[in-house]
């Protein structure tokens, strides 16, 4: 493992800004991976941990029976790759090509290496981008200046679909709110919106919020030492792993709705429960009282989730179920 080359990679990312002439017109804007090593440990420990981002959002579509499109899957900045790979393995036989893009040529190749490793029978190549039937983007926003996120979403409006991952920040999670009401009127909101209307979180009121979730964190990563390490060494909580996503798609609409979806986590007190919701086109703080639904409690304290159906009288919640 580089550990040098990691810590790096991460003091870089946390200093990173775009508006910064010398960062985003310089050497570094071309590339910043030193090495194969450093791909490959990169791979191995951050890109991992972005891999149970994309593996929380890939298991809520396939739980509520969303399927990808099928065609090209188009993995654009794609790093070392663990984002397209995530959708091939959810999806094997709905991707027909894997196509890789990035401002560095290295990371492109890793990629490529990566993904036909891991599926030899799969078409995949570094491409130039073109319109895909399906855009997979993960943590590129805190990289791109106002005239490449343009670029980027007039590709975005020649998809069919659009699944994207940011990190769980307000000031990433604002911008992305501020992309989900450019495309809204070419795609419907898959996830994680639970309504097709202006976003409740730019409403008067909800300023010192954010939308963001909690990865769901593999259990073998808390008692593993290695990771154990790399949470120490690099000033990690590995328990929390926040994050914001979007999820787009210009086919009809073919499941209920009526959904709410939990901002954040719950705030447990004696007796019941706080969350930050988001239902019907507005954010608003609700209150679950243990006495009204124990079960719903219950399963919310085991199995946290974000997704849920349920009845409410004013900002009270009165009984419902978790759906994811």
């Amino acid at each position: 493992m580089n550990w040098n080359a990691l810590r790096r990679l991460r003091t870089r990312f946390l200093q990173f800004d775009p508006r910064n002439e010398a960062i985003v017109h310089g050497p570094d804007r071309t590339d910043y991976w030193g090495s194969h090593s450093e791909l490959a440990s990169y791979d191995f420990t951050f890109a991992e941990r972005i891999g149970w981002k994309w593996d929380t959002v890939l298991t809520e579509l396939k739980t509520r029976g969303w399927t990808l499109p099928q065609g090209t899957v188009l993995d654009w900045g794609c790093g070392t790759g663990v984002a397209g790979r995530r959708v091939v393995e959810a999806w094997p036989s709905q991707v027909h090509n894997l196509a890789l893009h990035d401002r560095s040529g290295p990371a492109q190749r890793f990629a490529v290496e990566r993904a036909r490793s891991a599926f030899p029978g799969l078409s995949v190549e570094i491409a130039t981008p073109t319109a895909p039937e399906v855009l997979v983007l993960s943590h590129v926003l805190n990289e791109l200046t106002p005239d490449a996120l343009e670029h980027l979403l007039t590709l975005a409006t020649k998809a069919q679909a659009v699944l994207w991952i940011e990190p769980g920040t307000s000031p990433v999670s604002r911008q992305l709110i501020t992309v989900r009401e450019q495309l809204l009127t070419q795609f419907r909101v898959v996830a994680p919106c639970p309504h097709a209307l202006a976003c409740g979180m730019s409403a008067p009121g909800n300023e010192r919020h954010w939308c963001h979730h909690l990865a769901r964190v593999p259990g073998y990563v808390h008692t593993d030492p290695g990771w154990g390490r790399f949470a120490q060494t690099l000033e990690l909580d590995l328990s929390r792993v926040p994050f914001s996503f979007l999820v787009l798609d210009r086919r009809p609409e073919t499941e209920t709705t009526g959904n709410a979806r939990v901002i954040g986590e719950p705030r447990y007190y004696k007796g019941f429960a706080k969350v930050l919701a988001c239902q019907a086109g507005e954010v608003r703080e609700l209150v679950l009282q243990k006495r009204d639904a124990p079960e719903l409690l219950k399963a919310m304290k085991k199995a946290p989730g974000s997704l849920y159906r349920w009845e409410r009288e004013g900002d009270k919640i009165r009984h419902g179920e978790l759906i994811f």
